[in-house]
């Protein structure tokens, strides 16, 4: 066994020697191949993901270029300049802990992950021994509560914006319907009959500029999403009104009749919309909460809601029913009905005329049946 270095001291050799051999009883390591700089191999980590969806692939990129592999704070060295073989547990330690105070836990945690998964590919590649990254916990996001609107409010926002998107803001408060998906809604997607939308695609721009129509985030995604009366009604007349006849026209279009921008419609019409009503900062993806919320409350389990959200995991559907504090309200009123229902006729058995004082009480708090004596026989000869 050869070390690529030389020692300065006979008991420096024997321990290096020692660690070698121990290593190459869990599996050998070529000491060479962790020489890579982090950079390096994660670029071509992701090169190789042929998989990934471009706006997954493009939000990973970003991840890797910002949170991870760049410098983080001041005194904690960029993860991107150090080696394979250089990066320990402390090192991370130290990178995660200046990310969660510059830029959050939520960041913090989505980077983590993302580093562990290049590091895990880099054991697999047998260029180091085991993965440095061993914080409990440190890929789990801590989501705040998700915000939501109030079918008042969302009416309120139908009524603010433009005539031309009423329908558009209906059916993402009570479809749960995802904005890629309802910018990439064609007419032959809607069936008024039904009185649902068939989800088969959507369409987003990347950073780079350029636009992409497939389908959705996942094949949960692809759904049929029964809508409310209200909410058809407006389709039909949005139908009627906005949208050209051929059953491959584009649903919802800006006034000139182009798709939907996301970055246009949130700067022109959704901004001035939420303002006007005094909620500043509420994001049109939050309509998609309300519905999922609004969802759980009439009573819908885990399995409907991951159906008409397009959740592929229970996870996120749990979400809503947690959120659904409402829900368990109406719940408790409900009992308190049937306790008061009892109660009082349980009362009015007691109190009825053919009642009297002292009457027996049974088991279930009514009267009981009064007590015969049973027919002494006569004694025979």
């Amino acid at each position: 066994m050869t070390a690529a270095e030389t020692f300065r001291t006979r008991g420096d050799a024997s321990r290096w020697l020692a660690k070698a051999e121990a290593e190459q009883g869990r599996g050998w390591i070529d000491p060479r191949a962790g020489e890579v700089l982090l950079a390096d191999y994660a670029r071509r980590w992701i090169d190789g993901r042929a998989n990934l969806a471009p706006r997954t692939r493009e939000i990973y990129q970003h991840q890797l270029r910002s949170h991870v592999l760049a410098r983080i704070a001041e005194g904690v060295r960029p993860l991107g300049e150090q080696r394979l073989d250089r990066l320990t547990p402390e090192l991370v330690r130290a990178w995660y802990a200046a990310l969660v105070r510059t830029h959050g836990r939520s960041v913090a945690a989505k980077a983590y992950v993302r580093l562990r998964q290049v590091l895990t590919q880099a054991v697999d590649d047998e260029r180091i021994a085991r993965n440095p990254c061993r914080i409990d916990g440190g890929g789990i996001e801590h989501h705040p509560e998700q915000r939501t609107v109030t079918i008042a409010q969302l009416d309120g926002l139908a009524d603010a914006v433009d005539g031309r998107y009423r329908a558009l803001v209906l059916c993402a408060g009570l479809g749960g319907i995802r904005e890629g998906e309802l910018f990439a809604l064609r007419r032959s997607d809607v069936d008024l009959e039904g009185g649902l939308i068939r989800v088969r695609r959507k369409r987003l721009r990347l950073a780079s500029g350029q636009v992409i129509e497939g389908q959705p985030k996942s094949r949960a995604g692809v759904r049929d999403v029964v809508l409310p009366v209200q909410a058809v009604d407006e389709l039909r007349e949005h139908l009627e009104r906005w949208a050209r006849p051929e059953p491959e026209a584009y649903v919802f279009t800006s006034p000139e009749g182009m798709p939907l921008e996301r970055n246009n419609f949130r700067t022109r019409v959704w901004l001035p919309a939420t303002a006007m009503l005094g909620l500043d900062g509420l994001k049109f993806h939050e309509l998609r909460h309300t519905a999922g919320t609004l969802a759980a409350q009439t009573g819908a389990t885990t399995k409907e809601l991951m159906a008409r959200l397009g959740h592929s995991s229970t996870r996120a559907a749990m979400i809503y029913q947690h959120a659904s504090a409402e829900r368990d309200r109406r719940i408790a009123e409900c009992l308190g009905a049937m306790v008061d229902q009892e109660r009082s006729r349980v009362r009015e058995a007691i109190t009825e005329p053919h009642s009297s004082r002292g009457a027996r009480v049974g088991h279930d708090g009514l009267p009981a049946a009064p007590r015969t004596s049973p027919r002494k026989e006569k004694n025979r000869p």
